[in-house]
This record gives structure tokens, sequence and C-alpha cells, in this order.
């Protein structure tokens, strides 16, 4: 804790004056907090502190700032000014952008404003805390100190935000995805279940599932422009806007980058087809590119994707007003102006990735030559580091630059078949290598060869770089959603446990695991560099303890129970159920403290954008808090006109008598009432407009009963 001793500068210049003198009950009664009035001479408005733009008003009169102190600061052009519905006014910053005290925030028309009959004064407020007035008179705008907020403890959360900065981006980035991670448990149960039906073999139920199974896939097979999408929409000013840009822009930078290379669909096609680097290196067409909508492009799995959604929603953000063009192409102006921009972005992000993307693949396949080479005299160590960097490489799509050759290709190793008729055939990789090496321990130990079944256990241990991942999904993985579930504040629980319990199941079942990795993986980083290590430390545990199983997911390792018991593998799956409940209790205890100890947003916190603050109580406590209110307004025949401003729910009634008393809106959470006529004002401070959408909702749902 530290004390603070902030100043809050002058919004806008003008006259000073105390915030008595001001025409409105709510503001001259200190409701909402201590602070001075200006009278404007000029209508440019500019942060009055250093830190984020925390709010902005829908019809753009009224700014809200979180100092880098904590100190929350409110800025209100004019009085009554929410009835132009933001005519006259001009934002120039986005909510959650940083700000330095004195940059540019806003524009307003005074001469609008007076023309209407509206007073320009600009209450500026201190919410929820002490300040004493430093000017009266003239000040200017971003130099002269208003206010200056007496020192009082501060929360630890806001404290050094600049320190942070690199967290809390990340932090708001897990909550963006968040829009994308919401659909993934489902599509991590469609595939469980397509799998589940197909399972008896019955055509009725295998088309079904197969049919469920491609839905899956089709969710987690295109998570790039998913990511492109939620990004944009999430960081622009507008989401329609900028999630449009970031689709045009994740379009754009694949076309690109596949054009760059001269790569062609035959070539994709073709085994062995080559290019050549910007650099001159000599890329496998199969390993370096793939297809994305219909196009050749390089493959960088949801890297792309973030990519585009900040090219999109940065290029929405800059030119989204653009008005600058000759008057012969004004038509191009404004959001007209933003594709324009989409694509010169796009093109030179697409050159800049051709560069430097095949140097990072290069750099992956070489550590997955190394793991392939060193599994004789690394038995720990390559497991361990081959297990991490997989899951360190999931966030940017290039996981499977290891794990498809180690499961496909000679990097997994090679096996020549020893017993029946494919006696003598070579196959590669860990899941051919496994299936064959498993057969011919059966057909030895049916044909009582016990010393040739003992020679061929001591010979090959395959199952090394796959059965890590296995204890993850079954075991690691399914402890760290339990641990994030219960950290999840008791009222809230309910709300989150379908989304915790079909994300799990889908992971112990398909072994899919990115419907709970993605819940914490931007979200909580640090949690996701220790689960790395742990799952690491789950492959090397294949260099210790008989561990020779392979499978993806329950479902498979269900059924090939009975071919590792016909085996003689009874030893290694008693090793393996073990394994899954000591990691299972390790990544519970980790997810569980780490979460706790520094209050990542994870799904549930307060913070994240999946049952946060705004949704405290869940939706039945919502509703039931907005039936309170329309009883206090009368009930809904007495309510005309329901609207907010950035502090106060706003009615219009019918008959102001059947209003309830100010205790009554106590009770319901607003902080000051005032009624005058027919109009209504419900004091609620900043979730004034999520008070109103609440009501809303219960009026519709009325009339609709």
């Amino acid at each position: 804790m530290r004390k603070r001793n902030g100043r809050v500068l002058a919004p806008m210049s003008g006259v000073a004056q105390p915030l008595e003198a001001v025409g409105d009950e709510v503001f001259a009664r200190g409701v909402l907090g201590a602070g001075v009035a200006i009278r404007p001479s000029s209508g440019r408005v500019v942060s009055p502190v250093d830190g984020v733009v925390s709010s902005v008003a829908a019809t753009k009169h009224a700014y809200g700032f979180t100092a880098e102190d904590g100190t929350q600061v409110l800025v209100h052009i004019g009085l009554e000014t929410v009835g132009l519905d933001g005519e006259g006014f001009r934002a120039l910053v986005a909510q959650g952008q940083r700000v330095k005290a004195g940059d540019a925030v806003a524009e307003v028309d005074l001469a609008l404003l007076e023309a209407r009959g509206l007073d320009a004064v600009t209450p500026v407020i201190v919410l929820e805390g002490a300040a004493e007035a430093c000017a009266t008179g003239r000040v200017t705008a971003g130099r002269d100190v208003l206010l200056r907020v007496p020192g009082s403890a501060v929360a630890p959360a806001p404290e050094q935000p600049r320190r942070r900065g690199g967290f809390d981006f990340l932090q708001r980035l897990g909550k963006t995805l968040m829009t994308v991670i919401a659909v993934m448990p489902a599509a991590g149960l469609a595939l469980s279940v397509g799998k589940l039906l197909q399972m008896p073999g019955i055509a009725l139920l295998t088309g079904v599932g197969v049919m469920l199974e491609q839905i899956g896939w089709a969710v987690i097979g295109n998570l790039h422009l998913l990511f492109a999408a939620a990004i944009g929409g999430n960081w622009a000013r507008e989401r329609a806007g900028g999630a449009f840009a970031a689709v045009v822009s994740f379009v754009l930078i694949n076309a690109i980058t596949g054009a760059i290379f001269g790569v062609s669909s035959d070539m994709l096609a073709t085994e062995g087809a080559t290019v050549r680097s910007l650099l001159g290196q000599e890329l496998a067409v199969g390993d370096y590119f793939t297809q994305v909508l219909g196009r050749p492009a390089l493959n960088m799995g949801v890297f792309v994707g973030m990519v585009a959604g900040f090219l999109g929603a940065a290029a929405y953000n800059r030119f989204y007003n653009f008005r600058r063009l000759p008057q012969a192409l004004a038509f191009f102006g404004g959001k007209r102006f933003v594709p324009l921009v989409v694509m010169a972005y796009s093109l030179i992000a697409s050159v800049v990735l051709a560069v430097v993307w095949p140097l990072v693949q290069a750099g992956v396949n070489a550590f997955g030559v190394w793991i392939a080479t060193s599994q004789e005299v690394s038995p720990v160590l390559a497991p361990f580091l081959y297990g991490t960097l997989e899951r360190l490489l999931l966030p940017f799509g290039l996981h499977h630059m290891l794990t498809i050759p180690m499961n496909y290709t000679a990097f997994g190793g090679e096996y020549v078949i020893r017993t029946g008729a494919a006696a003598g055939t070579v196959v590669y990789g860990q899941d051919p290598l496994w299936l064959a090496w498993v057969t011919d321990l059966m057909a030895l130990r049916q044909a009582g060869d016990a010393p040739g079944a003992a020679q061929l256990m001591a010979q090959v241990v395959p199952g090394q770089f796959k059965v890590g991942q296995m204890i993850g999904s079954l075991g690691l993985l399914p402890g760290v959603a339990l641990g994030m579930y219960r950290r999840i504040p008791r009222e809230r629980r309910a709300a989150c446990r379908s989304m915790f319990l079909s994300a799990a199941l889908a992971v112990l079942l398909t072994g899919v695991t990115e419907p709970v990795e993605f819940m914490f993986m931007f979200a909580a980083w640090p949690l996701y560099i220790v689960y790395a290590l742990l799952q690491g430390c789950a492959f090397a545990l294949a260099g210790v303890v008989d561990l020779r199983l392979h499978a993806f997911g329950g479902i498979e390792l269900l059924s090939r129970i009975p071919m590792s018991l016909s085996a003689g593998l009874a030893g290694d799956l008693i090793n393996f159920l073990l394994a899954c409940g000591a990691f299972a209790a390790i990544g519970f205890g980790v997810a569980y403290f780490m979460v706790g100890r520094f209050r990542f947003a994870t799904p549930g916190q307060p913070g994240s954008d999946v049952h946060s603050e705004s949704q405290a109580g869940g939706e039945a406590q919502g509703n039931a808090r907005a039936e309170r209110i329309i009883a206090l307004l009368g009930g809904r025949e007495n309510i005309v006109v329901v609207d907010a401003c950035m502090t106060r729910l706003r009615v219009t009634v019918k008959d102001a008598s059947l209003v309830g008393d100010a205790q009554g809106w106590r009770g319901v959470g607003a902080v000051g009432l005032i009624v005058r006529g027919t109009g209504v004002q419900a004091v609620f401070g900043p979730e004034a407009d999520g008070v109103r959408a609440d009501v809303d909702d219960a009026l519709r749902a009325g009339a609709a009963d």
C-alpha cells in the first residue's frame, strides 16, 4: 500500500468555480464526490491525469479517468447535455486507452450548447474520495492544478500500472479472447460425443458422430480467423468496424504471404516441393505452408489471427474519421478510408512475416531434429524440453511443428514390424510405432514366446514423447481447471459450472486441450508458464518409470486398454493412473494458489469478461434488482421512457407521486434521487448504464409475458 497525494489538472480552459454553484443538485451536493466546476471558454478537453480512460459515455459528453495512483476522476461536460445524444461532441480517445495529463480527449461545440440553451459548466469530480480545490478564477487546460487528492490508502491493484504494463496488456488480451474461448468447450464436447457415437460401428450413429466431430474441428481449425475477429472487434472503437477490418487484414496477409513465395495449390499437394525464402533459405512447402480460405499461405496458426486483429483495430481507431482527402476523393473519407489503410498495413506486415517467420520455424525444426536424435542419450532431459516447449509454442500456433513430425515421421522413431503378414515393414512416428510394437508384443505372448516379448520390451521404449501429453489432458489440466473453478467467488460458481465442466470433459475424453488452456493462457500467463514446465515434467516422467502408453484422449485410451493388457503393460497402466492423480493434485494446488495470490482474471473472477463485475450475482440477481427498481418507479404502467447518462438512471414517469423515496432507492444501490415533475434521476455512479440495460430487459420480458 502507498499513499496518494495526486494532482488533478484542469481538463478545460475557462473559469473555475465552486461545485456548490452548479445548477444540478447531484453535483452541487457532492453526491458523486468532491470537485470543482469549470465554465469553459474553449471546447478542447484534455485528460486531467496520467492514467487510463476508464469510461466514455455513449453520448460522448462525459469521461471517466483512472489515475496511476488509483484516483477516479469524472469530467462531465455541461448540464443535461446527455439529451444531445452526441451532437456537438467528438471523442478523441477510446475506453481503455492510456493517456498523459494534457492529452486531448474530446472536442465540444460550445456555440451549439449555447444555441440549445444548455449550461456548458463542466463539473470535475473525484469519485469515492476527498479532494481539495486548488484553483479559482481562470485556469488553463492541462497546465493549472484544479484539485489535489489528499493521502489515502490505495489498493494494490492499480498501484504501479507502468511496471505491470505488459501484464495488463495480456490480461486484456485474455479477456478479449474469451469471446472465442466461450465456444471452445462446445467444440470439444462435439468432438467427444462424435467419437463416442462412432465407437459401436452402427451406420446411423457413425454418420451423426462424424457430423458432430466435424462441427468441433470446424471451430478448432479456424481459431486463427476467430481470434482476428475477436481482437479486432474488442480493440476498436466500434466492434463491427474493427472486426471487419481485422477479417480483411486476415484474408490479405494469408493471401500475400503465399503469393510472395509463389506457392500454388498444386505445390501444396506435391510431396517434396520446395521454394526459396526471401533470404535464400530452401523451404519445404509441406512444412512451411498451408491452405487458408482456399489459398496457400504461411502456416502461422493463431499468430496470424492475432496480428490481423491488432492491425485491423489499429487502422480503424486511427482512420475511422479521416477527412483530409481532396474533395474529388471525399467519398473515400471516414470509415471508407479504413480498408485502404488495412491493405497498406497488411502488405507491410506480410513482407515482415515473410522474412521473419521462416527463421522462427527453422529454429523450431532444428529443435525437433535434436529431440529425435537425443532419445537414447537424454531419456529425461529431451522429453522435458520437448513437452515444455511444445506447450509454450501453442499460443503462437507453432506446436504442430513438434507434434506432427514426432507422431508421424522418423523424428518420432522408426520400427520394423516383426510378426504377422506385415513383418519387415518399417513404420515411422510415435503413433504408428506404438501400434505396431503392441501388436508384436501381443503376437509373441500369444505364441508363448515370453523371452522374445521381454526382449522387445527392453529394446523399444515407445510413448516417450506422447504419454506426457496424456498425463496433462487426463490429470494436470483437469486439476488446473478445478483449481481455477474453486477460486471463483461462491455466488458466481453456478453461472460458470457448465463452462468449466464441459471444457474439462472435452479435454478428458478427446485429448484436445485448448478448451481449458485458453481459459488462462493469456489472462494468467505466469500460470501458463508454470503449467508448461509441469507438462514438461510429465513428459520427463517417462524416462524414470515405465509409461509405455499412447492415445489421444480418454476415449481412445479406453479402447486401447485391452490391447495394452494383452501386451503385458498392466504395470504401465497403473503407473499412468498414479501419475495422472499426482499431477491432478499438483495442477489443482498451483492454479488455486496462483489465481488467488495474483488475482488473475480467469473466467468467473472479478475483471474477467466472463461473469464479470457487471454481472455480479448472476442474471437472476440482476433481474431481481431491476424488478425492484421498476416497483420504485411505480410499476410498468407508470414508466414512459428509460434512459441513462454516465452516472444516472433517467426515467420519465406518468405520475411522480408513485415513485419510491430515497431510502428505498438506496436499497437498490442508488446514492441519490432527484424528482422534478415527471422526470426521475437515480444516481448509481458508473454502473448507471448497466442498470438501465437490466431495467430495459425486465420491461421487455414483462411485455412479452
